[in-house]
């Protein structure tokens, strides 16, 4: 299978935001219109996927589509277990015919400088590591989110498009989902991976 990759620069700022870093894509598919779309959420922390997956259902839904989250129907650590019938073959009992995956790739913190000062600005290296130790008031946490997500297609299981993003510094998880949601179903769209029902 072919696919394009595209990467953008990140920049790195300061304010909450979601960023866009790459997306890959079959080659001349053209965009289909889900019957149902089942939203995935594959990450350990419950109450975060949860968030995520519903407001990218709510963004698939206010763009048309009828899309469902998985822990409105599945456990999305324990329908995998399940013996007598595999994964696909209970999406389509239940009228899904794509999958869209939301991936936790990476979290991480890291404590970002902040230059409150032209003096602050132009001290050379030992100033810089001397503030760090003794003035952690000049200094924040910053917290940043790799994310992957996924469309599949239930019918043969491939994959139809895929986009990688950062969510740098979030005030809260309610707003990052919420701009994860936008620009994920924005980017959907664009590429015309999906359709609106006609």
């Amino acid at each position: 299978m072919t696919f394009l990759v595209i990467a953008s620069a990140v920049a790195l700022l300061s304010c909450s935001s979601t960023q866009l870093t790459a997306y890959r894509q079959t080659r001349d598919t053209p965009p289909a219109a889900y019957k149902k779309i089942l939203v995935l959420g594959m990450m350990p922390d419950s109450a975060l996927r949860q968030r995520m997956e519903s407001h990218v259902a709510g963004d698939l839904t206010d763009a048309g589509m009828t899309a469902v989250t998985s822990f409105q129907a599945f456990d999305a650590f324990e329908f995998l277990k399940t013996e007598d019938k595999v994964p696909t073959g209970q999406f389509a009992d239940k009228g899904i015919d794509a999958v869209l995956t939301i991936s936790l790739i990476n979290k991480t913190t890291e404590g970002v400088f902040l230059p409150v000062s032209l003096y602050q600005l132009l001290t050379d290296q030992y100033a810089s590591e001397y503030y760090w130790l003794l003035a952690p008031e000049l200094r924040r946490e910053e917290t940043r989110y790799a994310w992957e997500s996924s469309l599949y297609e239930v019918a043969d299981g491939t994959r139809k498009f895929a986009v990688q993003s950062v969510s740098f510094a979030p005030e809260s998880q309610e707003k990052m989902a919420h701009a994860y949601g936008k620009m994920l179903v924005r980017e959907l769209l664009r590429r015309k991976a999906i359709s609106r029902p006609k």
